[in-house]
């Protein structure tokens, strides 16, 4: 779409909303704009895409804030060779005439601007919207809905950043405030999530839950013969799942969360009504069983989608209404299975002896999961054991590894859960395969690969911008070190998990989850860790992630050499500058490096001696030595880190060498000193505590985003290695490979989806396959009343008057019981 980018703003605002509805009346669909997947999401829940003139709208926003403060928001960050960034920098427009003429204008001005057009914006989408839901059309919806977020989003930005000036240059900038724009776009965004709700629940309620022959109930004959359940449930779970992946794609993953579990919520309320209050002939009672069997199955594959952890999943702590209505409802659907579907004989020996005795009146229990998960989840829930807490460590782990995967959105304090949960089980999985078949795949450092990206970048004039909105360039799309990689190599998905736990893991932790996997896969594991090999620059990927930390502190030290060699210093006076330096440095040395060199001290073999026999020396040596290196060219720092490898062999410099270790070996003392002892597990906040270390530097964050793309990838490979996977299903014998960038694993077949939940079939329990032990089933404790059982009992076929002839004798026998028993208990002026 060509639009005017010269001109009075407004004007050029009109235009561009015009040229967009005329677009809109001439495909019936909204041009949109693609958001870089780093920042989809996040707290301020941006959208996946937005509508064309949004995005050139925030654009020209971001230009005219420029003009106004002489600084850019860091809304948009564009790399150094953008022309659209230089020409933001240079503040300049071009007017009538080609001639330059600089862009300025004052606060007051911007923020009429900003306030003027978004009005005038919001008009055009509440047009688009009503266009939508008049013709049903979700693709133009959720385009409005994703325009609607991605404006609220920058209006908050904006209104913060004058927040910040009105402190600073409070007689410019007084009573600047962008909070009522903001206001009526976040009604906006939720006014249509609302609406995408209503319109998915009303499709679902008058197209998809209604069968006439699936809902015939009085009928004689079995549906289908007898063969198969209903279309409804089948057509139901298709549909959840196919909305549950276009909303992951299209929609803000909270929001998207929200309504996906609104639908459920709703469109479970019409089926458990419908199947608890049904009243079956013979020849469809059956086709009942059948049905909420499979509904309690669906419910139990979608329901990780719409948790935050696991105590949500299994029934506790259930401060979400509408997860709280959704297990309500599921409760129902099993009180009805069990009471519908058990045979008169198990019936008979549960209540043969009365009402006192029979566990299904007994008041359910707080701790333990919800009975209908148990029934669906039969390998994750030992009967022997029903509290969450005592768990084997694979049922525990998979319960948090499905509500990890099945986000929409990265959930880092629940990733960081999984990886640490019961003594680090799945980062001492991960790292023993991979240890065990990529044991001599080697890394370069850190500054080593910046170097040969920035090289690489200027070679082939590549940049690290994926093309989306916003894109920082930064790489924050790809988590490949080399642009050209299309899948993780090994070496980055170990160096990430060591850097995980050497960060937020104890030295305890630590020393049990990295020097077991070292013994145990070679003999010759420390021979890096020799004084000889300090100037090797290519090291495995454990001892890399202990080495790069200390980047950032020994940049100074490289920073006071080449000015010292400026001045003509010797090599020798160079190192004692390179030891006082580290001297005064130690303080500041990162507690992960003290951590990891304590450990592999103590693990080291007796053949391998680091330099003047301490670890940590020989990680801070080799870690300058690498710096040294890159700073390229000069032959004075490469002379220097030279000697630097055989800095103990003179013993000039030992007394400042003993110096460096006896601070460090306070520091050390200091940070082993660790309060890190509550697991996440026993406190929900611990892991977000512990996160936030990794959040705050590049590399966490980096190290982060690979496992989270490793888990979506590998999990099921996970699963097996646990041992929790469903009986049946393969255990793959290898991860497979993960994509650099971020994405999600390929769909399923439609085929395989529609006649599949999960990896089980449809039917099971009517093809004979899910074989249910209904006398344990009759003396689960469910809160039951005698009312409330005889009202499902009473609803079977078997005591239907008319259907009184069709039983054999054992069975009127058994009703027969059952009805004088209960019909006895109702009499009773108690229960009257």
């Amino acid at each position: 779409m060509e639009i005017m980018e010269e001109g009075n703003m407004m004007d050029r605002v009109r235009i561009l909303l015009q040229r967009d509805m005329a677009y809109y009346q001439a495909h019936q669909t909204v041009l949109q704009e693609n958001l870089c997947p780093g920042v989809v999401g996040g707290l301020l829940d941006f959208p996946h895409y937005a509508s064309f003139a949004a995005v050139k709208l925030v654009a020209w926003w971001e230009e005219e804030y420029v003009a106004t403060f002489h600084c850019a928001s860091g809304l948009l960050e564009h790399s150094s060779d953008d022309p659209m960034g230089q020409r933001e920098s240079e503040d300049l427009d071009r007017g009538c005439g080609g001639i330059a003429v600089t862009k300025t204008s004052v606060p007051t001005e911007f923020v009429s601007l900003v306030a003027d057009s978004s009005k005038q914006l919001l008009e055009h989408l509440h047009t688009l919207s009503q266009e939508a839901l008049d013709h049903a059309d979700l693709t133009v919806l959720t385009g409005t809905l994703g325009a609607a977020a991605l404006i609220r989003n920058c209006l908050w930005c904006y209104n913060e950043k004058l927040k910040n000036k009105e402190q600073t240059q409070s007689k410019q900038t007084a009573m600047l405030s962008l909070q009522g724009s903001y206001r009526k776009y976040h009604e906006m965004a939720e006014a249509l999530a609302e609406r995408l709700l209503d319109l998915h629940c009303r499709l679902l309620s008058l197209y998809v839950l209604q069968d006439a022959d699936c809902l015939h109930w009085e009928d004689p004959h079995p549906f289908f013969e007898g063969e198969r359940g209903s279309f409804v449930i089948q057509m139901w779970w298709l549909y959840m799942q196919g909305t549950r992946e276009d909303l992951w794609k299209t929609v803000p993953p909270k929001m998207a969360q929200r309504v996906l579990a609104g639908m459920l919520n709703e469109s479970l309320t019409i089926l458990t009504v419908r199947y608890t209050q049904a009243i079956p002939s013979s020849g469809r009672s059956l086709l009942l069983v059948t049905d909420v069997s499979n509904l309690l199955l669906c419910v139990r594959q979608i329901l990780p989608s719409i948790c935050s952890d696991a105590s949500e999943l299994i029934g506790r702590n259930l401060r979400n209404k509408v997860l709280r209505d959704v297990h309500a409802k599921c409760y129902e659907l099993l009180v009805c299975l069990i009471l519908r579907g058990s045979p008169l004989s198990a019936l008979y020996k549960v209540f043969r002896r009365g009402l006192n005795e029979v566990a299904i009146f007994s008041p359910l229990d707080s701790s333990a999961p919800a009975p209908w998960l148990v029934l669906t989840s039969p390998h994750l829930f030992p009967v022997h054991q029903s509290t969450n807490s005592n768990l084997p460590d694979g049922s525990a782990i998979a319960l948090e590894l499905s509500l990890l995967v099945a986000q929409p959105q990265a959930s880092w304090p629940l990733l960081l859960k999984v990886l640490t949960m019961r003594h680090y089980r799945v980062t001492c999985i991960i790292l023993q395969h991979f240890m065990q078949h990529f044991w001599n795949v080697t890394i370069q450092p850190a500054c080593h690969n910046v170097k040969d990206a920035k090289d690489t970048q200027e070679q082939k004039g590549e940049a690290k911008q994926c093309g989306g909105f916003l894109c920082g360039g930064r790489g924050n799309c790809s988590l490949g070190g080399n642009v050209s990689e299309q899948h993780l190599p090994p070496s980055v998905i170990i160096s990430s998990l060591v850097y995980i736990v050497a960060v937020v893991g104890t030295q305890h932790d630590l020393a049990h989850v990295l020097v077991p996997v070292l013994e145990k896969n070679s003999d010759s594991w420390g021979c890096c860790l020799d004084r000889r090999q300090v100037w090797n620059q290519s090291r495995p990927p454990w001892l890399e992630a202990v080495i790069s930390p200390l980047e950032p502190v020994l940049f100074p030290v490289v920073e006071t050499l080449s000015v010292t060699f400026a001045g003509g210093c010797s090599l020798d006076q160079g190192i004692d500058v390179v030891m006082d330096c580290l001297i005064q440095l130690s303080d500041c040395l990162p507690s992960l490096v003290l951590r990891a060199a304590a450990v592999l001290e103590d693990a080291i073999p007796a053949d391998i001696h680091p330099l003047a026999n301490s670890v940590l020396l020989q990680l801070v040596v080799a870690a300058l030595y690498s710096q040294l290196l890159a700073t390229g060219g000069n032959t004075s720092a490469t002379a220097l880190a030279e000697a630097l490898c055989s800095l103990d062999h003179s013993g000039q410099h030992n007394s400042k060498i003993d110096a460096f270790i006896h601070a460090a070996v306070e520091c050390a003392q200091i940070s082993s000193q660790d309060g890190n002892c509550v697991t996440m597990e026993a406190s929900p906040y611990t892991a977000e505590i512990l996160v936030s270390r990794l959040l705050l530097n590049a590399a966490g964050q980096r190290a982060l985003k690979v496992m989270w793309q490793f888990m979506q990838h590998s999990w099921q490979w996970l699963l097996g290695q646990l041992g929790a996977l469903e009986p049946g299903e393969v255990t793959p014998s290898t991860p497979p490979l993960v994509p650099t960038t971020a994405s999600r694993p390929a769909l399923t077949k439609l085929l395989h989806t529609m006649f599949h939940v999960g990896h089980r079939q449809f039917d099971q329990l009517l093809a004979g396959t899910w074989e249910l032990d209904w006398y344990r089933l009759l003396q689960t404790p469910l809160s039951l009343t005698p009312e409330r059982l005889w009202n499902q009992l009473s609803s079977r076929s078997e005591f239907h008057e008319s259907s009184s002839g069709l039983l054999n004798e054992h069975d009127t026998a058994v009703v027969a019981m059952l009805s004088g028993l209960f019909q006895l208990i109702a009499a009773t002026p108690l229960n009257q």
